[in-house]
C-alpha cells in the first residue's frame, strides 16, 4: 500500500450528485445507477444481505459470543447498516441471557462517501428506519478524514460500533489488523518472566458476514478486483458467510479462486439470481499470503506481477491479557490522572473492571490536564496524513464523547471555535461542498460569531469549543467501579503472579493488579520498563486575565497563536506558551506578556479590548496569575498508546530490518504481558485522549480495533522502535 494511495484526499458526493429518477428511485450521478429498488430498499437489503448471511439465526444460536463482525464494501446512504442494526436490536430484544453476540463491529468502505446533506436528502426520499437514521445523521462525520468511529446504544448491553473507512475498498481493507500468516509458528509460549506471544491471535481480525453491495461489475469495474476477494479470504474463517446481489462471472470466479464455495439462491424483485458463499480455509490455505498485491489500478490491471506492498503489522503485534478474556474480577491499575488516565478508567470500568486510578498528586487533574480551561481543539490539514487523519477522527469522537456524558452542563462551551489566520483550501471546498463541521469566515464574520471585533478571517467550528478540565475527568471517574488513590507515588513497577505490582515511596502501600496502564504523561519513562519511550517536556504557562466591560462581549473559543475563552467568573483562561528544555515550574511575567502579545495580535485595531490589553503596564502583568503545566510530545507528534514491547526481543526477532527495510518480517513482536502505555497527548489531550482510550481498551480486552489498524500503529509504542532499526541501515 503506497502512502500516496493511503492519504489521497476524500471526494465527497454531494446533495446535488443524488437524482431522483422518473421511476422513483434514488440515483447516483456518479455511477448512473441506483442505490436500491425504488421503495424497497430495505426489503432488498433483507432478502439479499440479512437472509442471505443468516445473521437472524446465527445471532439467535450464538452462545456466549463476545462479539459479531460485518464487513461491507459500499457504504452508500447507510441503509444495510440501519437494516442490519434494526435486526440486531430486534433479535437482543427477543434473546435470553448469555445469547446473541453481545457487541456488533460493521466496518464499512466508500470511496465516494455522502456529504450529510446528501445524507438528509436520501432520508427524506425513503427511511424506514427513522428513529435509526436519526442517530445515525447525528453521529455522521464531515467526510475530510481516512476514518471515522461511531457508537451507537453506546449505554446498552449490546453496543453497535460502525467504523468507516474512506477510499478505495481495497486500500480499505488492507488497513485492517493483520499478521504474518506464518509467524504463529515463531510465537514464544508463556515463559516464567510473564512474556507472551498468543498464536491463536496471530490471525487477528476475523469477518463473520461480508456484505458485497458495490455498483455493478459494468459501473464499478475498479472494486470488484482481485485484490478485493484476497483480502476478504484473508479475513475470513470457516464460518465466514458473503452475500451479494452480483452473479456476474467475474465475482463467481474471484470468490471460488480465493476459498468460498458460492451457491446461487433466488434474487429480489425482478432480479433472477444472486449469489451467497461460505468460506472453506482448507480450500485456499496455500493462496493467502502475508503481502497482498498493492489496490492501484497499474499493480492490478497492467501488471502481470503487481508490486507486494511491504507488511511490519508483526512489529505491531498485540495480545489480551489471559484476564480480560476471563469472566472473573478484573482488576486494572492506571497510573497518572489526567485525562489520558481518566478516560480509559471510565472505559474499563464501563466493561466491568475495577480499577485504580494512582496520581503522585492529591487531586484528579492536577498536572498538564488541570488548567482552568481546555480548547477542543480542531484543526485542518492541508494533506492527509497518519496525524492528520488521527486529529480528524479523534475531534469527531470527542465531540460525540462528551456530549454523551450524563451531565449536560459538562458541555455547555462546546458552542464553537474560531482558528484565525486560517481558510480552507479550495482543493478541500471543491472536494467537500457541504462541509457542516468547518467554513472560512471573513474577519466581519468572526467578529459578528465570537461577539468581539477581530481583525483576521479565519475558520469556524461550530462543534468545537471548551471543556472545564477538572469538571470533565471528575465526571469520567465518579463510576463505583474506579478507586482514586491520591498522593501516591510509584517507583517501579514489576510483574508478579500474571500481573502487575506497583512499589510505592518507601516501599509502603504496594498495590497489585492484572494489568497496568501508565499514563504519566512526560514522567511515563520513570519505570525500567518505559524508560526508552522517546518523550519531550514541553512547559506551558497559562494566563488568568481579568473579565472587563470590552471582554464580556466573548462568547467563544478563540485561537490563532494562542487561544482565550469566554470569561468565567469574571476571569479569561488565556494560554498557552511553548518551552522546549524549560523546567521552570513557576510563572513568569515574560509568559504572561507573550500570552497577551497573542491575544492583542487577534483583535481588531480599533477595538476597545485591544486598547485595554496594550495599556497594561508591567507591574500590572507581573501581579497577574496563572499556571505551569508541562506537556509531554512524542518526536512526531502523535501519542503512544499501547502495549509496551520487550525491547531487546524486539530488536533480535526485526534486525533484518537494518539490512532490507523493504522485506516483511514473519515473526510478531514479543510483549510484556498486561503492561499499557497512554501517553504524549501534548496539549491536545482533551481532542485526541478519548479515542486513545476507545483504541487501548480494545487491545487490552482483545476485541476487534475499532478504528484502521494502521492508525493504531500510527501511535503504538513499537513505531519507535522499527524507526531505529530501519534508520540503523
Amino acid at each position: 500500500m503506497s502512502l500516496s494511495n493511503h492519504y489521497q484526499a476524500i471526494s465527497c458526493t454531494s446533495s446535488e450528485q443524488l437524482i431522483i429518477d422518473d421511476n422513483g428511485g434514488l440515483r447516483s450521478c456518479r455511477f448512473d445507477d441506483i442505490y436500491y429498488n425504488p421503495g424497497q430498499g430495505a426489503e432488498e437489503c433483507q432478502h439479499v444481505f440479512l437472509d442471505g448471511n443468516q445473521l437472524q439465526q446465527r445471532w439467535q444460536q450464538a452462545r456466549d459470543s463476545d462479539h459479531f463482525v460485518v464487513a461491507e464494501t459500499g457504504f452508500g446512504t447507510g441503509l444495510n447498516f440501519l437494516a442490519c442494526w434494526d435486526l440486531w436490536r430486534k433479535v437482543h430484544a427477543e434473546a435470553q441471557p448469555a445469547q446473541a453476540p453481545k457487541t456488533l463491529y460493521f466496518y464499512t468502505t466508500e470511496l465516494y462517501p455522502l456529504t450529510r446533506s446528501a445524507l438528509e436528502k436520501s432520508i427524506q426520499h425513503y427511511n424506514p428506519f427513522p428513529e435509526l437514521a436519526e442517530a445515525l445523521v447525528s453521529q455522521y462525520p464531515d467526510p475530510i478524514g481516512g476514518e471515522y468511529l461511531l457508537n451507537f446504544d453506546s449505554n446498552s448491553d449490546y453496543p453497535v460500533k460502525l467504523i468507516m473507512l474512506l477510499g478505495d475498498t481495497s486500500e480499505c481493507l488492507g488497513r485492517l489488523e493483520h499478521y504474518p500468516s506464518n509467524a504463529a509458528i515463531e510465537c514464544d509460549e508463556v515463559k516464567g518472566d510473564g512474556v507472551k506471544n498468543d498464536a491463536l491471535n496471530a490471525d487477528a481480525l476475523k469477518v463473520d458476514a461480508w456484505f458485497l453491495d458495490g455498483y455493478a461489475p459494468s459501473k464499478n469495474p475498479d472494486m470488484w478486483q482481485e485484490t478485493l476477494f484476497t483480502l476478504m479470504a484473508r479475513h475470513s474463517k470457516d464460518s465466514t458467510t458473503v452475500a451479494t446481489f452480483s452473479v456476474a462471472r467475474q465475482v463467481r470466479d474471484q470468490l471460488s479462486d480465493n476459498g468460498f464455495v458460492i451457491s446461487k439462491r433466488k434474487g429480489f424483485g425482478r432480479k433472477r439470481d444472486m449469489l451467497t458463499a461460505r468460506f472453506d480455509s482448507q480450500k485456499t490455505a496455500s493462496l493467502i499470503s502475508s503481502s497482498i498485491p498493492s489496490p492501484t489500478k497499474q499493480s492490478t490491471k497492467n501488471n502481470k506481477h503487481p508490486r507486494k506492498s511491504v507488511n511490519l503489522s508483526g512489529c505491531y503485534y498485540r495480545f489480551s491479557s489471559d484476564t480480560a478474556t476471563k469472566n472473573t474480577q478484573r482488576h486494572a491499575m492506571i497510573i497518572g490522572a489526567g485525562i489520558a488516565g481518566c478516560t480509559i478508567a471510565y472505559k474499563l470500568a464501563q466493561r466491568g473492571w475495577q480499577v485504580s486510578l494512582i496520581d503522585a498528586e492529591k487531586n484528579i487533574a492536577s498536572a498538564a490536564s488541570g488548567n482552568a480551561r481546555a480548547v477542543l481543539y480542531a484543526r485542518t490539514a492541508q494533506q492527509r496524513s497518519s496525524l492528520a487523519d488521527l486529529h480528524e477522527a479523534a475531534f469527531h469522537y470527542a465531540t460525540r464523547f462528551y456530549r454523551g456524558l450524563d451531565d449536560k452542563n459538562l458541555t455547555a462551551g462546546l458552542n464553537g471555535m474560531l482558528k484565525l489566520d486560517e481558510q480552507l483550501s479550495d482543493e478541500m471546498l471543491a472536494l467537500n461542498p457541504e462541509a457542516y463541521s468547518r467554513n472560512n469566515i471573513s474577519a466581519e464574520q468572526a467578529s459578528e460569531l465570537c461577539g468581539i471585533a477581530m481583525q483576521h478571517n479565519g475558520i469556524h467550528y461550530p462543534e468545537s469549543g471548551w471543556l472545564d478540565p477538572s469538571a470533565i475527568c471528575q465526571a469520567l471517574t465518579e463510576h463505583p467501579n474506579i478507586q482514586f488513590c491520591g498522593e501516591t507515588n510509584i517507583n517501579a513497577l514489576h510483574q508478579v503472579n500474571g500481573g502487575w505490582r506497583a512499589e510505592c515511596h518507601n516501599n509502603t502501600n504496594s498495590r497489585e493488579a492484572n494489568i497496568a496502564i501508565v499514563t504519566s504523561g512526560q514522567l511515563s519513562h520513570q519505570f525500567e520498563q518505559t524508560a526508552w519511550l522517546p518523550l519531550r517536556s514541553m512547559r506551558g504557562q497559562t494566563t488568568a486575565l481579568s473579565q472587563s466591560t470590552a471582554s464580556s462581549c466573548l462568547t467563544m473559543a478563540v485561537c490563532q497563536r494562542g487561544y482565550i475563552t469566554p470569561a468565567s467568573n469574571n476571569s479569561h483562561s488565556v494560554g498557552a506558551t511553548y518551552a522546549i528544555k524549560d523546567s521552570n515550574s513557576e510563572v513568569t511575567r515574560a509568559d504572561h506578556q507573550t500570552n497577551i502579545e497573542n491575544i492583542v495580535a487577534m483583535l481588531d485595531i480599533d477595538s476597545p479590548w485591544r486598547q485595554e490589553l496594550n495599556d497594561l503596564d508591567t507591574h500590572s502583568i507581573g501581579k497577574l496569575e496563572g499556571r505551569v503545566g508541562f506537556r509531554c510530545v512524542a518526536p512526531d507528534y502523535l501519542p503512544i498508546v499501547g502495549p509496551i514491547p520487550m525491547v531487546d526481543s524486539f530488536n533480535e526477532k526485526f534486525a533484518s530490518l537494518k539490512k532490507d527495510a523493504k522485506q516483511t518480517p514473519q515473526q510478531l513482536a514479543t510483549l510484556q504481558e498486561g503492561l499499557y502505555v497512554s501517553t504524549g497527548f501534548g496539549s491536545h489531550g482533551y481532542t485526541t485522549a478519548p479515542l486513545a482510550a476507545e483504541i487501548l481498551l480494545a487491545q487490552i480486552e482483545g476485541t476487534p480495533m475499532p478504528i484502521g489498524d494502521k492508525l493504531r500503529q500510527s501511535i503504538a509504542p513499537a513505531r519507535f522502535l522499527v524507526r531505529q532499526l530501519i534508520r540503523s541501515n
